[in-house]
């Protein structure tokens, strides 16, 4: 599937103008890595800003920038001892749903290399001569020490979170302990491509060799690691760097380096190019980018402009994804739902609501349906298109209802009555029935 195959990086914005501070006040820039990738590959916040810009090749990368790479985005330690690389899924083979891959770096204090996985895929490789080469891996409140033991060592790290089916939305008050706030899942997959790695998680040591053997550790934020890594035969399909694409996966790749290219003469065209495209893949690039760069009232007014079903069902995968990055996420999409595109507070709930999903208790309640199909009349399209989304996961012989995004007041009513015979008041689907 093109949603799970697309790794995406940010669609750069020119840096703002710097404020009237005194040089002598700036915050000290310390250079940490450099990138060594075609100009565009990467763009980067710095970490005193909020603006994105793209990085040519070769530039040189600070701590605490927060940095979003293409795929196949190479960035060298300072100390050329480590490598780190972006990797893509176009063929959707991983077991996380991957769409873009972000980072910042630290400046290494007791290794070789210290970053912060935000989301994505990272390959990580011990380039020295001769040696093991250290790496510091921090994600959500975990730093892990890992030690590619020889030259060439190499190992893979996937990172998604995602809210749980059924999460309830509660509006934070002003002031409240985020720390208290519901919080999505976070998974980590850590894989051994080539050779053995040392890694120290929370004060325990494993040792990992690439197959025929104990490659695979895996990470969740409910559980933490699993006590011992998993055995493997032989290296899965998604890790693979020697994996051949499909047909599929190679139109997505052509898709992305022409996006690239694009954005490396002008960042602002390619995006709206790519959004108003009529190929989908370049539709989806330019949709993964806005989301990958917190454009939230662009990616609205894009979902709300939406042509097809295809294009809005994408859009909402973009958005389940960002609001599943990290603590806050939530609250920040309500927050701009109400104070920037004009919605109540009920109606910002709702879509937030929407957005996290049903339990396995809503989806066998008749009262789920009714709600879901009352608001294909909803005045608001986002909550209506929400509504469809719905709908034909949980019944889908209701794709045969035809239904627009941007349809009329006469339309949605034709679509409410369909879907009223379909589902009949009282009812659940047929797989939903006690």
């Amino acid at each position: 599937m093109v949603a799970r195959g697309l790794v995406l990086g940010l669609v750069a914005l020119q840096l703002a103008s710097a404020s009237p501070v005194s040089e002598a006040r700036q915050p000290v820039r310390v250079i940490v890595a450099q990138a060594h990738s075609p100009d565009a590959t990467f763009s980067s916040r710095p970490a005193q800003g909020n603006q994105f810009h793209t990085l040519t090749e070769n530039e040189n990368l600070f701590a605490g920038d927060l940095i979003v790479s293409l795929p196949g985005g190479v960035v060298t330690s300072k100390n050329g001892a480590v490598n780190l690389k972006s990797l893509s899924d176009f063929d959707g083979r991983s077991p996380l749903p991957i769409l873009e891959t972000a980072f910042s770096l630290n400046e290494p204090k007791d290794a070789d290399f210290d970053f912060v996985l935000d989301r994505g895929r990272v390959d990580l490789t011990n380039i020295k001569n001769e040696g093991p080469a250290s790496v510091k891996l921090r994600f959500w409140d975990q730093v892990w020490s890992i030690v590619l033991d020889e030259p060439n060592t190499r190992v893979a790290v996937e990172l998604c979170g995602r809210w749980p089916s059924g999460t309830r939305f509660k509006v934070a008050e002003r002031g409240s302990d985020p720390a208290k706030h519901s919080t999505p899942v976070a998974t980590l997959v850590l894989l051994v491509l080539k050779g053995s790695a040392t890694v120290n998680l929370s004060g325990v040591t494993l040792v990992l060799k690439e197959p025929p053997g104990p490659a695979e550790l895996r990470w969740d934020s409910l559980a933490g690691a699993r006590p011992q890594p998993l055995k493997l035969e032989k290296l899965p399909e998604w890790g693979d760097p020697e994996s051949k694409l499909s047909e599929q996966g190679k139109k997505v790749a052509a898709a992305i380096e022409r996006f690239r290219k694009t954005r490396a003469t002008d960042p602002d065209k390619a995006i709206d190019s790519f959004l108003n495209s009529s190929d989908p893949i370049e539709q989806r690039i330019a949709l993964v980018s806005l989301g990958a760069q917190d454009e939230l009232p662009k990616m609205g007014k894009a979902l709300s402009e939406a042509k097809s079903m295809e294009e809005w069902d994408f859009g909402i995968t973009i958005l389940r994804h960002w609001l599943g990055r990290s603590r806050g996420q939530d609250q920040k999409l309500y927050s701009t739902l109400v104070e920037l595109r004009g919605y109540t507070s009920e109606e910002a709930k709702t879509i937030v609501q929407m957005l996290f999903g049903f339990s396995e208790v809503d989806i066998k309640q008749p009262e789920t349906y009714e709600v879901l199909i009352d608001y294909l009349i909803h005045e608001r399209p986002g909550i209506r298109n929400l509504a469809v989304w719905h709908l034909v996961r949980l019944y889908p012989p209701g794709k045969s209802i035809a239904f627009k995004p941007n349809a009329s007041k006469s339309e949605c009513e034709k679509v409410h009555e369909a879907w009223k015979k379909l589902i009949p008041m009282g009812k659940v689907p047929p797989a939903f029935e006690k």
